[in-house]
């Protein structure tokens, strides 16, 4: 495999670490995101950002990867439904791009359990 095809595996994992990270700041960026009918906010903000660094970290060193990807697949699914979709009925456009961002990104992170994942133990595809 070339250089330029392995830094693609990078390219994939850093942002996430990233967002993972911002999700440890200042809540006032993020609280808005979190639908009113899911009690404690805070919780889930750094639930989720704690998610992102465990597929990262998981990612990086290679251990349970497969699983990792197929959970962040999961938890991106879930932010298109329970997040985007109902904000983009309610005419925010950003919600609207936020919907085919995560899905694309949904795939993508399926792909990486198929394709680049390396610890296949406990989930066969």
């Amino acid at each position: 495999m070339h250089l330029i095809e392995k830094s693609g595996k990078w390219l994939f994992i850093i942002p996430f670490a990233i967002f993972g990270l911002l999700h440890f700041g200042p809540t006032e960026f993020t609280i808005s995101y979190v639908p009113d009918y899911l009690p404690f906010p805070n919780f889930w903000i750094y639930f989720s950002g704690a998610c992102l660094i465990s597929f990262a970290i998981s990612a990086t060193i290679g251990k349970l990867d497969t699983l990792a990807s197929l959970l962040l697949a999961l938890e991106l699914l879930l932010f298109v439904f329970l997040i985007h979709v109902p904000k983009a009925l309610e005419g925010d456009f950003v919600s609207f791009i936020g919907i085919f961002r995560d899905t694309a990104m949904a795939g993508a992170a399926m792909l990486y359990a198929q394709y680049v994942a390396s610890d296949k133990r406990f989930v066969k595809l």
